[in-house]
């Protein structure tokens, strides 16, 4: 006994037919749309009929309406058809290229990411397509879409899983060559006789930098209360800082574009390690990226070659 294949369906095109006829009610209109003849769209039906052994319509002068059966297997080639439409035009709509979502600070992707954004799209390939989302203060108001591969905060903020990337706080102050010259005799002083230099600070919640309170328990006070001018980004810190107006708390691989075109000057002894982790964490998503395992392992190659060549 020949067995029957259990996916035997109905060709596209009867169900097309069946689908047109049951919609507009009427064979001669379903006929029009589909740009053929009446006889041929009757033929078509019935054979489906046959196929299926059961009536799907009734007919009548006024055209043909489903029957039971006809109802229950026009609601199944509807949703079928629904859901090779969106699955067609999901996948038609995909871009031809890989992407790694990367999601940080403002301050994260001017200081950090984008002066290493050629050498790392280099690193990942023209078929890849970097793109860089930024945050305001708070993991929770990361956007949805689209889905991120890659985020960068502090460690106290990143979810339970092991970071990828992971850069302990270092620090020291800087300042222009300009403002380092005008005071010379202070800097080159104990860090109590600084108490008559600007410092600019932060002004908005910190979220995991250290502060220049945390920079004087570890180096020493200011005999007195110095001036304190506050920003609300730590780039625009770095940019009044260039431009001479005080002294700025230099995190390490944020300041390195600054020192390298000489806007600004290491002061100190060297940087002061803080227990603070800066990391970079894969997301769900990103585990299943692999050129976004390939965006990590990039700057954390970069970050080794960074200290072999710059900290001596």
């Amino acid at each position: 006994m020949k067995r029957r294949n259990p996916f035997q369906l109905p060709t596209m095109n009867a169900l097309f037919t069946f689908e047109s006829a049951a919609r507009l009610g009427r064979l001669s209109l379903a006929a029009k749309e589909l740009r053929t003849s009446q006889p041929a769209i009757s033929r078509d039906i019935a054979k489906l009929e046959k196929m299926l052994s059961t009536r799907l319509f009734e007919r009548s002068r006024n055209g043909v309406t489903l029957t039971d059966a006809g109802r229950r297997f026009h609601d199944a080639v509807v949703n079928g058809v629904s859901i090779i439409h969106a699955a067609a035009s999901e996948i038609a709509s995909q871009p031809d290229y890989e992407q790694v979502v990367i999601a940080c600070s403002h301050e994260a992707s001017h200081c950090y990411l984008m002066p290493q954004f050629e050498a790392l799209q280099e690193a990942l390939g023209d078929h890849v397509r970097i793109r860089i989302l930024t945050y305001h203060h708070h993991i929770k108001d990361l956007p949805s879409e689209p889905a991120v591969d890659v985020m960068f905060c502090w460690e106290a903020a990143i979810p339970d899983q092991e970071p990828i990337l992971v850069h302990i706080e270092a620090v020291r102050p800087l300042c222009s060559p300009d403002y380092a010259a005008r005071h010379a005799d202070i800097l080159n002083g104990p860090v109590h006789s600084w108490s008559s230099l600007t410092f600019l600070d932060h002004i908005r919640p910190n979220e995991g930098w250290a502060t220049w309170e945390d920079w004087f328990k570890a180096a020493g006070h200011p005999q007195h209360t110095p001036q304190f001018v506050g920003f609300d980004s730590y780039v625009y810190m770095l940019e009044a800082a260039a431009a001479g107006r005080g002294l700025v708390l230099g995190w390490r691989y944020f300041i390195e574009r600054y020192l390298q075109i000489g806007v600004l000057v290491e002061l100190s002894d060297g940087f002061i390690k803080f227990d603070n982790h800066y990391c970079g964490v894969l997301t769900e998503r990103g585990r299943k990226n692999p050129m976004a395992y390939k965006c990590l392992k990039f700057l954390d190659n970069s970050a080794k070659i960074l200290m072999r060549t710059t900290y001596i």
